[in-house]
């Protein structure tokens, strides 16, 4: 199981936005881009996912930018990889229309119980918990 750049690139950027003041000004990309050396262009795919499911608001204008859409104690990892590749799934028998071998695989159980585990580890960290931590 693999976190895709993608969700790897859009924490750091929401932890950046976070640190730089997102949370009550707008924070152009430029600055995000500098800050954690990602590519504007990524950046600019990554943020239009992020808004679209509510984890980022942009405010346009010359002081224009992104803030954050709700505190980053309300924000989690869970919700970021989430916006960016959809629920984790350490193999294609956890999706959500179920594995067709399910009546016969011994061990469908550990599957599930990893992908629970991996999901309940990005639903309790947060983005305050990043911010206190680093």
């Amino acid at each position: 199981m693999r976190i895709t750049t993608k969700s790897r690139y859009a924490i750091r950027a929401v932890y950046a936005l976070a640190l730089l003041g997102g949370e009550s000004e707008a924070i152009p990309l430029k600055k995000i881009s500098d800050y954690e050396d990602i590519s504007l262009k990524y950046l600019e795919q990554i943020f239009s996912q992020l808004k679209k499911n509510n984890i980022v608001e942009s405010i346009r204008g010359i002081t224009g930018g992104y803030i954050l859409s709700r505190s980053p104690a309300d924000i989690t990892i869970k919700e970021i990889v989430y916006a960016m590749d959809g629920p984790v799934k350490p193999v294609d028998c956890v999706e959500t229309d179920g594995c067709v071998k399910s009546d016969i695989c011994s061990i469908n159980w550990f599957w599930q119980g990893l992908k629970e585990n991996v999901d309940g580890y990005f639903e309790n960290i947060t983005l305050k918990n990043l911010i206190n931590k680093g």
